[in-house]
C-alpha cells in the first residue's frame, strides 16, 4: 500500500503546532514514501492565520473548517488522496521512522488500522503524578501492551481509507465536540470484521503540558465519563457488571439520608455519609501505599478523586438520559482490562467493608 495522507486537526496551540511541524518536516525529508500533509484548522482568527502561514512555509495543505473535531477529521479523510490516512494530534511530535512503521504494518487485507505508541514527555507536576496512578493514560501505550486493539487514541493511529469510509467515518452525533469519537470508530471497524494492529515502533511524543492543568483536565475526564454512557448505548455488547462505584454508593446514601430526614430522624445518616465520603479515599490510599511506607499517599489520594470525577460523569449522563445503566455497568473491552483493574477494585471493596465497620463502631460508642 503506497502513499500516506497525514491528517492533523489544529485548534490554536501555536507553539505545539510549530514543534509538530518541525519534527514532521525531518521525518518527511528522510522518508522515501508518497506523502501529503493535510491541516484542518479550527483556531481563532489570529492563530488560524499563523497556522496557515506555517503550512505555506512547510508545504502542507491548509483548510479552515471551524467545526467539531469529528467533522474536521472526516473532511481530512474525504480529501485525502492516498490509501493510508495517518491521524496525529497537534500537541505531539513524531519520532523518525513513524511513517514507514505504519506502512509495513498493513500485512493483510483484514488489517483496517494501525495504532502506534504515544509516549508522554515534558513537564511533570503533582497532577501528572496522580494521573499516573489512574488508567486515563493507558490507551496511549496500548501499542506496547498488546498485538491488536479494539480502539486507539488519534494521537498516533492510521486507517485504510477504504475501511474508514466503509464504516462511515467518525461519528458526528455524539453530544460533545471531542470525546469518544476515536473509541467508537475503532469499535465499528472491529465490528465490520477488520482488526487494528499495534506497532510500538511507530512513535510520537505527547506533551504533558496539555494535560496538567487541573481545571481543564477535570473537565476532560468528566466529559470522558459522560461519553462512556453513549458508547455503551451504541455498543451494548461491551456492557458488563461493575464493582460498586463510589459514586453510586454515595448517591444511594444521599437518597437514604433525605428519606430519614423526611421521616423525622434528622440528618444522622447524612452525617455518616460525610464520614464515608472523606473516609473511603483515605482508607484506599492507605491500603495502596502502606507497603511502600506511604511514599505515594498524596498522589493516590488525588487520583481517587480524579476517578470519582470520571465516574460521576458517567452516572450523571446516565441519569440525565433517564437511565440507571451506568450505576451498575461499565465498558469492558477485554480480559486484560479486568486483570489490570483487579487489585484496585479489590482494595476499593475492602475499603467499603472497613468503613462500614467504622460506622458500626461509632454507632455502638454513641449508645
Amino acid at each position: 500500500m503506497e502513499g500516506v495522507s497525514i491528517v492533523i486537526v489544529t485548534c490554536n496551540r501555536i507553539e505545539y503546532v510549530r514543534r509538530l511541524f518541525d519534527s514532521l518536516d525531518v521525518e518527511i525529508k528522510a522518508a522515501n514514501e508518497l506523502l501529503e500533509v493535510i491541516i484542518i484548522d479550527n483556531s481563532r482568527v489570529k492563530d488560524s492565520i499563523t497556522i496557515e502561514n506555517l503550512c505555506k512555509m512547510y508545504g502542507y495543505e491548509f483548510h479552515f473548517m471551524g467545526r467539531s473535531i469529528s467533522e474536521a477529521r472526516n473532511h481530512g479523510m474525504k480529501i485525502a488522496k492516498f490509501p493510508i490516512i495517518l491521524f496525529i494530534d497537534s500537541d505531539c511530535e513524531v519520532v523518525p521512522g513513524i511513517i514507514r512503521e505504519h506502512i509495513i504494518s498493513y500485512t493483510d487485507e483484514r488489517i483496517g488500522g494501525v495504532l502506534g505508541l504515544t509516549d508522554f514527555i515534558g513537564k511533570e507536576n503533582w497532577l501528572w503524578k496522580a494521573i499516573e496512578n489512574t488508567t486515563f493514560h493507558i490507551a496511549f501505550s496500548f501499542a506496547k501492551r498488546m498485538d491488536y486493539t479494539l480502539w486507539g487514541p488519534c494521537t498516533n493511529i492510521s486507517f485504510r481509507k477504504d475501511v474508514i469510509e466503509k464504516v462511515g467515518g467518525f461519528r458526528v452525533e455524539f453530544p460533545f465536540n471531542f470525546s469518544g469519537e476515536d473509541v467508537d470508530l475503532g469499535l465499528r471497524i472491529n465490528e465490520f470484521g477488520y482488526r487494528i494492529k499495534c506497532n510500538p515502533n511507530a512513535m510520537v511524543n505527547h506533551r504533558r503540558e496539555t494535560w496538567i492543568d487541573y481545571r481543564s483536565f477535570c473537565k476532560k475526564i468528566f466529559r470522558w465519563g459522560r461519553t462512556d454512557f453513549h458508547i455503551l448505548q451504541n455498543h451494548s455488547y461491551l456492557s458488563d457488571i461493575d464493582f460498586p462505584k463510589f459514586t453510586t454508593i454515595l448517591l444511594f446514601l444521599f437518597v437514604f439520608s433525605l428519606f430519614f430526614k423526611l421521616v423525622g430522624f434528622g440528618w444522622m445518616i447524612f452525617n455518616y455519609l460525610m464520614i464515608w465520603l472523606f473516609g473511603i479515599p483515605f482508607i484506599v490510599s492507605f491500603l495502596k501505599t502502606y507497603k511502600s511506607k506511604f511514599r505515594k499517599f498524596s498522589s493516590i489520594y488525588i487520583s481517587f478523586w480524579l476517578i470519582f470525577i470520571f465516574e460521576f460523569g458517567s452516572v450523571f449522563e446516565s441519569l440525565r438520559k433517564g437511565s440507571l445503566l451506568m450505576l451498575s455497568r461499565k465498558l469492558l473491552y477485554g480480559k486484560e482490562q479486568v486483570i489490570f483493574e483487579w487489585d484496585s477494585k479489590v482494595i476499593q471493596s475492602w475499603s467499603y467493608t472497613i468503613t462500614f465497620l467504622i460506622f458500626l463502631l461509632i454507632m455502638l460508642l454513641k449508645r
